[in-house]
């Protein structure tokens, strides 16, 4: 494969997972190094593993058929049942607007920006970007985001990265196994991240000139840099918690006063990544909303990219006006409203494994996918990684219920 097709395909993996690491996910890796320091980046970078193996399989679906997971689903099995596989992905994805406005909200206020200002202007932004018809241009303009939460992700962790203590701990007490179980929830388990890379290979592969192996070589391979490039980013806003003690995150004046302590562009940066993180899964969750919705009704395709216009602004509306209101009202009480959307998306793991476990459906069937569907040992390894996920989610969930 060429340079220039590597170019050409470049694009939807690496977007979906680097909106995987949102600002819910970079709060939450703050958090981590101030309780355990860098002593979980081995479990963290490991989650890299199971991350890979489902989103892969999404991308290589849409490679080969040219359609989005939503159209497939309705195509080769039933309307009721990609309605049932999309709709409680649009319920989460509220919730998940939520997190990622309050990542804003920090963000603005760690730059100078007045939280109302920050959110009105995020929201308008996305708004511009959800009308863009192109997706080529919408394209451009997420992986620009992707590699400004990547660059400031590096910087961040420049006034902090001395004498860090890289022992990995274990512990085998129910407190720590039950953190690691919520963990590989929050981290693995977005479904929305599943339709958008699968739509977005379909809307872009199917205009390149390119073998089918080609386009499922680079699937693989951009799937990976994705996944590594995720957990590594997490593994840096630990690096920024460690030694904090018991800041709190959600705290904008307690935050910016202690990471000035360190240097005075820290809260500046920290203020960037968690912004861009946050702007970037807004759009990545908005368009994979759209995109699953319209295509399981049957009112819109992936394949040449024809939605109406009014439709995505009608789902865009019902998820993003309510989140945007709450963080609004929620005012610096952004603790106790980011503790009810992450408690409520504890809920993902459920909703994943059903979607997930429908592309097993698809990925194994050569009926769909001809002579690339898996072998009888991948769709073992891939269920074995549902199932295990689905595991952690519902430890995650009792220990939720539990408290």
């Amino acid at each position: 494969m060429s340079r220039r097709e590597m170019m050409q395909l470049f694009g939807p993996a690496w977007i979906a997972l680097l909106a995987d690491a949102d600002a819910a996910s970079i709060i939450g890796g703050f958090i981590t190094g101030q309780q355990y320091g860098l002593g979980l980046t081995w479990f963290v970078l490991l989650l890299a593993l199971p991350l890979f193996v489902v989103q892969e399989t999404a991308g290589r679906i849409s490679a080969v058929t040219g359609k989005g997971l939503g159209e497939i689903i309705r195509t080769y099995y039933s309307r009721k049942l990609a309605i049932v596989a999309t709709l409680p992905i649009f319920s989460i994805d509220v919730f998940t607007y939520i997190s990622e406005y309050v990542g804003i909200a920090i963000g603005s206020y760690l730059i100078g920006i007045p939280p109302t200002l920050g959110l009105l202007s995020f929201f308008l932004f996305h708004l511009l970007v959800i009308l863009t018809r192109k997706y080529e241009k919408t394209e451009r303009a997420l992986i620009i985001v992707s590699f400004i939460l990547v660059l400031s992700s590096i910087i961040v962790t420049i006034p902090k990265a001395s004498n860090l203590d890289l022992s990995p701990y274990f512990s085998t007490s129910n407190d720590f196994l039950t953190y690691l179980a919520i963990n590989i929830g929050a981290v693995v388990t977005p479904p929305c991240m599943l339709i958008y890379q699968a739509s977005a290979t379909s809307v872009k592969y199917n205009k390149l000139d390119i073998s089918t192996k080609d386009k499922l070589s680079w699937v693989t391979k951009e799937t990976i840099l994705g996944a590594l490039t995720t957990e590594l980013i997490i593994v840096f806003a630990e690096v920024v918690g460690t030694g904090l003690g018991k800041v709190d995150p959600t705290n904008t004046i307690q935050l910016s006063s202690v990471l000035s302590s360190f240097s005075s562009i820290l809260p500046f940066v920290f203020g960037v990544l968690i912004m861009s993180a946050g702007f970037l899964a807004l759009v990545v969750v908005s368009l994979s909303s759209a995109w699953g919705v319209l295509e399981a009704l049957g009112r819109g395709s992936s394949k040449d990219n024809k939605y109406n216009m009014r439709d995505v602004l009608t789902i865009y509306g019902l998820e993003s006006l309510p989140a945007l209101l709450i963080v609004y009202l929620s005012s610096q009480n952004y603790a106790e409203i980011l503790q009810f959307a992450t408690t409520l998306l504890a809920l993902a793991p459920i909703v994943f494994t059903f979607t997930a476990s429908l592309l097993g459906m698809i990925i194994s069937s050569r009926r769909i996918m001809g002579n690339y569907a898996y072998s009888k040992f991948r769709v073992f390894i891939y269920f074995l990684t549902v199932s295990l996920i689905f595991i952690g989610g519902v430890i995650g969930v009792l220990s939720m219920v539990g408290h």
